[in-house]
């Protein structure tokens, strides 16, 4: 009976150590996949969450890590993970680093053409700053000055130097965007966009102040002549060719939001700018023909203007034909000089680019001029005068003549 007790003990001992055994193992499993899954996804959330390359650093070898630690027990993680496996999650997690890693990357380096962009623009309003403080004194100057001559002829000078500098500063400003977004597609856009939110001023931004401060340079103009309203006209034109080849690319880069309206807004202050300067180009232009014995008729544009000069060539050739005077030949001579020397030799450049008169425009008066010069010399009279004494001599020999035979 005792026998019988303990064989049925041992039995059931046993039966409890095998029982015992399996649950601790399949605890043992469960654990292993537990483990696994909270350090996969620990791994998975930092390298989703990483925005920098310091944040990638180490995740590699920790991704090579959690592939060595559990490598060994891949068929019970494949168990549990059914019908994905240990290797599509390590797979899975090297695509998510290395795809993190390029658009840390693509970030970084947007990061740094902003932050040189940023640069750029804060040395060039620095810059603007300087220029716009000497002009300020020396409008201020000039407005002091009136009563000496020679020393405003001076600061007009240097006004004039301010507005050369200021140009060619603008101009080189205007070249660097160029060559920067003339030629940048769509993605390119998106990206520089999204990095530019964190700017505080873009160059769409800084092209409004410079128009706007163009606008009052050419309202508050002091004692300037054509030249220098004809070099504003010049500066617009490039200005406006500038913008409508890259208006497109920086407004839907640095104004995603509003991209048609801030194109007008500077189309509008563009249309202002040269209304401000034509608003004195015209008169100025009158008075530099009038100051040198050249009376137009009157004109308010470009179009207008090459009309004014055309009928004033035109109709000085038909007086020239009609009487043929020396004030005809010397108001001849005064506009060909003028014209050659001032208007093509110094303003021809200017008027160009400021759409004031075209190449073909100023060939066209080249021409006219040209009839009026063959027309315009006075005819001599010498041959008349050698007429009439060949003439006087003739009948002095034939009343010689029949007075003899008389």
């Amino acid at each position: 009976m005792k026998k019988t007790i303990y064989n049925s003990l041992s039995i059931l001992a046993a039966l409890l150590f095998v029982v015992s055994s399996t649950v601790v193992a399949q605890q043992s499993d469960y654990q292993i996949q537990e483990d696994f899954r909270a350090d996969y996804s620990e791994l998975v959330n930092r390298v989703d969450n990483a925005v920098s390359s310091e944040d990638l650093e180490g995740l590699n070898a920790d991704i090579d890590g959690l592939e060595a630690d559990y490598s060994e027990y891949s068929d019970i993680i494949d168990a549990a993970l059914y019908p994905e496996t240990f290797s599509d999650k390590i797979s899975d997690l090297r695509s998510r680093y290395v795809a993190s890693e390029q658009n840390i990357s693509v970030i970084e380096q947007l990061n740094e053409r902003i932050r040189g962009l940023m640069d750029e623009l804060d040395q060039f309003r620095d810059q603007m700053t300087e220029l716009d403080e000497e002009q300020a004194d020396l409008k201020e100057q000039l407005d002091r000055s009136s009563a000496n001559e020679r020393r405003q002829a001076a600061l007009i000078r240097q006004y004039r130097q301010n507005l050369e500098q200021r140009d060619a500063f603008v101009t080189e400003f205007l070249e660097n965007l160029m060559t920067k977004y003339q030629s940048m597609d769509s993605s390119t856009q998106s990206e520089i966009a999204d990095a530019a939110e964190r700017m505080e001023d873009n160059p769409v931004d800084v092209l409004k102040t410079i128009i706007s401060e163009y606008t009052n340079i050419a309202d508050q103009g002091s004692d300037l002549s054509s030249a220098d309203y004809l070099g504003m006209r010049a500066q617009h034109g490039y200005f406006a060719d500038v913008w409508d080849r890259i208006g497109d690319q920086l407004t839907n880069t640095f104004a995603p939001d509003s991209p048609v309206q801030e194109r007008q807004e500077v189309t509008d202050m563009l249309a202002a700018w040269q209304a401000s300067i034509d608003n004195k180009l015209w008169n100025a232009l009158s008075t530099s023909f009038n100051q040198n014995g050249i009376e137009l008729d009157s004109f308010t544009g470009s179009d207008e203007f090459f009309d004014a000069l055309g009928v004033y060539v035109r109709e000085s050739s038909q007086a020239a034909v009609e009487s043929n005077s020396e004030e005809d030949y010397e108001a001849y001579q005064n506009f060909a000089n003028y014209w050659n020397s001032t208007v093509k030799g110094q303003w021809g450049e200017v008027l160009v680019q400021g759409d004031v008169l075209s190449t073909s425009q100023m060939a066209e008066i080249d021409v006219q001029l040209g009839t009026w010069g063959e027309n315009a010399p006075p005819t001599s009279n010498l041959m008349f005068i050698l007429f009439l004494i060949s003439l006087a001599v003739i009948l002095g020999l034939v009343v010689l003549l029949v007075t003899k035979k008389s």
